[in-house]
């Protein structure tokens, strides 16, 4: 059967709102609304501090960081990985004790009851 074309018939980005909705809404209607000057940061500014770069490093895919706010939010991050693979090693240790615990007990019940039950 063949699809029906309509106001709501749109592509994969506008196809979950109808017509009215995206008539109502500011962020879909221009391209000049959704990237304007207040969406982007001047040319020069740091993307973490939000303030003019000082000694400016740039990635490869042309974000710029000034080098003190970078090396901060990197060894933050290092802090935080290290703690949360802390935290899972911790967890992940229990759920083992835990495992061999029950399964311990399950085995030991199973020879209990063979060797109360054996014919």
């Amino acid at each position: 059967m063949p699809q029906r074309h309509s106001l709501n018939n749109g592509s994969h980005t506008f196809g979950v709102f109808t017509a009215h909705e995206r008539k109502k809404s500011e962020f879909l209607q221009k391209e000049k609304a959704r990237i304007s000057a207040d969406s982007q940061l001047p040319f020069g500014f740091c993307a973490l501090s939000l303030q003019p770069a000082e000694d400016p490093v740039v990635t490869p895919s042309g974000h710029i960081y000034s080098r003190q706010y970078l090396l901060e939010h990197m060894s933050t991050k290092v802090n935080e990985l290290k703690r949360r693979r802390d935290e899972w090693e911790t967890t992940k240790i229990a759920e083992e004790k835990e495992f061999l615990e029950s399964h311990a007990k399950k085995s030991s019940y199973k020879r209990r009851r063979s060797f109360l039950y054996c014919e």
